[in-house]
């Protein structure tokens, strides 16, 4: 008699209007995902937009190019930026996805997420 086991994909499915990407949940993406993700809402937190101000603008398009590229790939900031061309949707783009990763991950059994590690760094400041 054989023992057969169903393997589980590795990865997650996430569309942003119609482009689709996929966060793959190795042990190794998931650790840079948390560290990443973390660090670039430390970084947003740092930087005020204002209308006008260019400087801004371009931190903020920096840390998302780094953050999205990281989570779905080379090359994803460029495509989404192209859909919706301003820092301001993008940023509730990346919110969505951590969020959704964060709460995929914990169905799948991992641990603290992003925003709980988030809240406790605040705590301390």
């Amino acid at each position: 008699m054989a023992i057969k086991i169903q393997t589980k994909k590795p990865s997650i499915p996430i569309e942003i209007g119609d482009l689709k990407f996929e966060f793959q949940a190795s042990d190794e993406s998931i650790l840079t995902f948390r560290e990443e993700g973390l660090k670039a809402q430390k970084e947003f937190h740092s930087i005020t937009l204002e209308e006008e101000d260019e400087k801004a603008i371009e931190q903020a398009k920096s840390i998302l190019k780094r953050a999205f590229d990281l989570i779905l790939g080379d090359g994803a900031f460029e495509k989404i930026y192209e859909l919706s061309p301003s820092v301001i949707i993008c940023m509730h783009y990346f919110t969505q996805i951590t969020q959704g990763i964060e709460e995929e991950l914990r169905k799948r059994g991992f641990a603290e997420s992003v925003q709980e590690k988030a809240k406790k760094y605040l705590k301390k400041k």
